[in-house]
């Protein structure tokens, strides 16, 4: 009897271990459809949803797994940013990351030109020493006349 209790009890442990895991742990496809959320926003309510999209507070931040969407005009000049709100306004044309890949310049150009897709690149981890490999999902939002380029990413492990 001893026996089958451990073994469920190691079982029932694992399991748990590996939901939380997994729970925790950010999805290509979560990252598209919170992208998508965003971009349907701002089609419909332009300015009022980069507000949105920017509040550390809002739905477009999920703390608990470092996701976030953030949002890029046209030239590139960051327009929401809600994990580091200090960002908003500046300009981030043709800055390199630390191997010199100007990423944010792809993210948005390609965007523009092909309406989405993935860019991978080299990050500092927030909290943690070294650059590792990070990749981020870029979408086309058009409200008016405007452009926006709406992101999240996740690290590549």
């Amino acid at each position: 009897m001893k026996k089958y209790f451990f073994s469920i009890t190691g079982i029932i442990l694992f399991s748990t271990i590996h939901l939380f895991a997994s729970s925790t742990k950010i999805t290509e496809v979560e990252i598209i459809k919170l992208v998508d959320q965003a971009v349907e926003l701002i089609e419909k309510k332009g300015d009022m949803a980069i507000k949105t999209i920017g509040d550390p507070k809002g739905p477009f931040f999920v703390q608990s797994k470092s996701l976030y969407v953030f949002v890029y005009d046209e030239n590139c000049v960051i327009k929401a940013h809600p994990y580091k709100p200090t960002l908003v306004g500046r300009s981030y044309l043709g800055k390199p990351d630390v191997r010199g890949k100007k990423f944010r310049d792809e993210i948005v150009q390609k965007a523009l030109k092909e309406g989405k897709g993935w860019t991978e690149y080299s990050y500092q981890k927030p909290g943690e020493a070294g650059i590792f490999k990070k990749k981020v999902f870029g979408k086309r939002a058009i409200f008016g006349k405007r452009k926006f380029i709406v992101c999240a990413g996740m690290y590549i492990d």
